[in-house]
């Protein structure tokens, strides 16, 4: 998940207090099929054998997770994680394609009985940190670590597939696992996209999770907008005049039109911001003067445009004796984050149906302080991303990705799993 707010030191105890804007679980039918209730009826045959499965399965899948967890590779660098991942997926009798995008692995499981094809994603990549791993199976890799839950990610897909192969004969047309490196960067999922990962065979549709500060047993989404699109500025300043003074002006528009408020928590519900600031100032690479990249992420295109609009005359209206100012403005590096309504609707009563209804914490607006390459994927098919519970408070562990102190409870990739396995279940059985 993309944070690029650096520049505030404040925002990740922020998004904890918000506490991503959950509302009440609408009641109403949503064209619920296939999983019987959590409480009244026993589960499908094919539902319970992917059950037994993973819960055969949950020691490996948590050994698993944790030596990618020991190892963990910065975005374009997942070379040990997709050998791993691969070995995993061929040793379960998927078909495996490598080198997709980079060092992306996809793996087919092709059912025994016609049907459609369905796809889920997971990222892989780690992130750079100077701070500890407050975990004993602490990263070896001095610098990174999967701060952000992608070894969770990776193995809640991997228990996936291993459970639905375990019924393959039965199982309905094909589900294809896209492991996509460097989402940290926004580059990944568009890289994966254009070798191939989404033809022969081309999916209908696609799912995905992310580590989120829920408590664990609980996966959290929204119809349409989940995550806000991220814009990249990059101003560069040349000249033999006082570029510090510009750059401070210039990072004083990008100020200006943010409307979150960084030392208080924002209203819950509340689903219109604007959210900008320069993330990083100095000599520009080529070293040909300084070079100020800023973000800016927004609950709506008309936000973006406007937001755009005011940082482009308040920018050329800067002036300073010898100095050059030079923008260069790219609108949706990474596209927004929306999630098909009927996806949500009938995962949400999967999940429901198969842990009860409180296993499912629909959000209300838009989460201001991350974006997700997932969207890529979006532009393509129609996706749905759900937010899994990652958080223990009886036992002290805050699963905000990026944070610090950022800790997975491994009872989620049980859960996890479990979840999307009968969502995947239900979408094969009945698109």
């Amino acid at each position: 998940m993309v944070s690029r707010v650096h520049f505030v030191g404040t925002f990740l105890i922020v998004a904890v207090t918000i506490g991503f804007g959950f509302a009440t679980l609408p009641a109403g039918d949503v064209g619920f099929v296939s999983v019987a209730s959590a409480e009244t009826e026993t589960d499908p045959p094919m539902l319970t054998a992917v059950s037994d499965a993973l819960a055969r399965n949950e020691q490996s899948l948590i050994a698993f997770r944790r030596d990618i967890h020991r190892h963990p590779e910065l975005s374009g660098q997942e070379v040990r994680t997709a050998e791993v991942i691969a070995e995993r997926m061929k040793k379960a009798g998927l078909e495996v394609k490598t080198g997709i995008g980079g060092n992306g692995v996809v793996a087919i499981l092709k059912g025994g009985r016609p049907g459609p094809v369905v796809a889920y994603r997971a990222d892989m990549d780690a992130i750079p940190t100077t701070g500890p791993d407050p975990v004993e199976f602490r990263s070896e890799n001095e610098g990174v670590r999967h701060g952000c839950g992608h070894d969770m990610h990776v193995t809640i897909a991997v228990g996936i597939a291993e459970a639905l192969a375990t019924v393959r004969d039965e199982l309905p047309g094909t589900a294809v696992f896209i492991f996509q490196p460097s989402e940290e960067n926004g580059e990944g999922a568009a890289a994966v996209i254009k070798d191939g990962a989404l033809e022969n065979p081309r999916p209908s549709a696609i799912f995905a999770v992310h580590c989120a500060p829920l408590e664990v047993g609980v996966l959290g989404s929204t119809q349409g907008m989940l995550l806000g699109g991220l814009d990249v500025v990059r101003v560069r300043l040349t000249g033999d005049g006082d570029l510090d003074a510009v750059a401070e002006a210039v990072a004083g528009v990008f100020s200006g039109v943010n409307t979150v408020n960084m030392g208080t928590p924002q209203v819950q519900g509340e689903t219109d911001f604007t959210m900008a600031g320069i993330f990083r100032s100095g000599p520009a690479e080529d070293g040909n003067g300084t070079m100020l990249v800023g973000m800016v992420r927004c609950s709506s295109d008309e936000r973006h445009d406007a937001a755009r609009a005011v940082i482009e005359k308040q920018v050329d209206a800067i002036t300073a004796d010898s100095v050059t100012i030079a923008m260069e403005y790219s609108k949706y590096m990474i596209p927004p984050t929306i999630n098909d309504p009927e996806l949500v609707a009938h995962g949400n009563a999967v999940i429901a149906a198969l842990a009860g209804p409180d296993a499912i914490y629909p959000l209300e607006g838009v989460v201001p302080f991350f974006s997700e390459d997932f969207s890529q994927f979006q532009q393509h098919i129609p996706g749905a991303m759900y937010f899994l519970g990652v958080s223990n408070t009886p036992r002290g562990i805050m699963g905000l990705p990026h944070s610090p102190m950022f800790v997975a409870d491994e009872g989620a990739i049980k859960f996890g799993a479990r979840a999307m396995s009968a969502v995947l279940l239900n979408c094969l059985e009945n698109q």
